[in-house]
């Protein structure tokens, strides 16, 4: 992988490095006086807790990242760290936020570096540390057993529990947006409410990866079309033409072309070119984001 600063994209070398970056491009990212190390490394597991429908639990990604909690500079982050068979995941998946902060959509700060300045490893801020006092309920805990994981049982449960119709435009705008990059894993987990002193409000999104981060090089160049987790009425493996549909269907339709409007192939385009995924990855995602936007325009 070609040596670049992961902030500010200009050469850098092994000897001046700090976890991939420039030093003082690290201080200003993390927000620094001084270099510091990540700290209090603890392995992440999830729970062992009895799930009743593992179609909303289910991650497809679990396993593929190594995943840390850490602390740097007194604030709490995770880090996914590259495994051997999914090199490009950390890059993939800071790509697509990357993708998801041009479209506006609400989530927590990121990061990339090299831990330990050899494993490539995607790092998120822990947003709850933004909300004191409060605690991160994942939307699996609000469902009934039986009870489908579709959009409209979902838009319902945020609507309900937020009171807040710019919460369900959110919600709507992250299942353009999942369908958009191909990410097939916005399960139960992947979505949560953080209970406030005064309510329930919509969290930031996260774990946002394209699921072609994953993929074996001898299958990117196929015509790959990514169903996606969330069900809609009358499809369980929908893609971005099922949910304009469905959003249309339920009244949503201004939210629909509020998203049209919102995004250009070319820049995003201009963010595949200078990730740091190789040529074959970045084809094989702007293929599929080119094809997800033309059934999204007709």
């Amino acid at each position: 992988m070609e040596k670049r600063c992961f902030k500010c994209n200009c050469e850098t070398s092994n000897k001046e490095s700090w976890y991939g970056l420039h030093p003082e491009c690290f201080k200003q990212w993390f927000k620094l006086s001084s270099l510091e190390k990540f700290q209090n490394i603890i392995s992440r597991r999830h729970s062992d807790e009895t799930l009743f429908n593992k179609a909303i639990n289910s991650s497809f990604f679990h396993g593929k990242f190594r995943k840390y909690s850490s602390t740097l500079g007194g604030s709490k982050y995770i880090l996914k760290v590259e495994e051997k068979d999914y090199p490009e995941l950390p890059a993939t998946e800071y790509l697509c936020n990357q993708i998801f902060k041009y479209l506006k959509i609400n989530i927590a700060p990121f990061y990339m570096i090299f831990f330990e300045e050899k494993h490539l490893c995607f790092v998120t801020k822990n947003f709850m540390e933004n909300f004191s006092g409060s605690s991160l309920v994942h939307l699996y805990h609000f469902f009934e057993e039986k009870m489908n994981y579709d959009c409209d049982n979902i838009l319902r449960i945020i609507g309900e529990k937020t009171g807040r119709i710019t919460a369900k435009e959110e919600f709507i705008y992250l299942t353009l947006a999942d369908s958009l990059i191909g990410n097939n894993d916005r399960h139960g987990r992947n979505l949560g409410l953080i209970q406030t002193s005064k309510g329930l409000i919509l969290s930031p999104f996260y774990d946002n990866p394209s699921y072609l981060g994953t993929e074996i090089n001898s299958l990117l160049e196929a015509d790959h079309q990514p169903a996606e987790a969330i069900w809609t009425k009358s499809i369980s493996e929908p893609t971005m033409k099922d949910y304009i549909h469905e959003w249309e269907r339920l009244g949503y339709s201004y939210v629909v072309d509020r998203f049209r409007k919102a995004f250009s192939l070319e820049i995003i385009h201009s963010l595949i070119k200078v990730s740091y995924l190789t040529p074959k990855r970045q084809d094989a995602i702007f293929r599929l984001i080119s094809k997800r936007s033309k059934e999204l325009c007709n």
